[in-house]
């Protein structure tokens, strides 16, 4: 391969061809893109003593007037990617904007934990700038 070649880049294992049909700037609103998940959503806190990232799953047991929702399971663990993989797995996911917004919140989580960061679930981290 040659290495002046801007059609083909060099990627890890494979050289990838680069035949762009589309660039796309990205974009998301808060409020006018976000849609529930029916089958439920999630609680995450962090859980210093014991090096846990903890999650609650919650469900919708009644909607109205009166909403009820119930803590239906807990789920714990040390990294965002095995957490993610275990709600996707038990299928307490359903929409990939979901699975997406959970991978994102569980690795705030997981550096939060890491580093000190003070987590608060749906908020930026606050890292101190040195």
């Amino acid at each position: 391969m040659k290495k002046n070649n801007k059609k083909v880049i060099q990627g890890r294992w494979y050289p990838i061809g680069k035949k762009i049909k589309k660039n796309i700037n990205a974009k998301y609103h808060r409020i006018k893109d976000w849609k529930m998940d029916p089958k439920g959503y999630f609680l995450i806190a962090v859980d210093r003593k014991k090096k846990l990232i903890r999650v609650g799953y919650c469900k919708f047991s009644k909607l109205g007037n009166n909403p009820l929702h119930d803590m239906v399971a807990t789920i714990q663990g040390k990294t965002a990617i095995e957490i993610t993989n275990t709600l996707i797995r038990e299928r307490f996911i359903s929409t990939l904007q979901h699975a997406g917004d959970m991978g994102i919140e569980l690795h705030k989580a997981e550096l939060s934990l890491k580093y000190g960061f003070k987590y608060i679930q749906d908020q930026d981290l606050a890292i101190k700038q040195f």
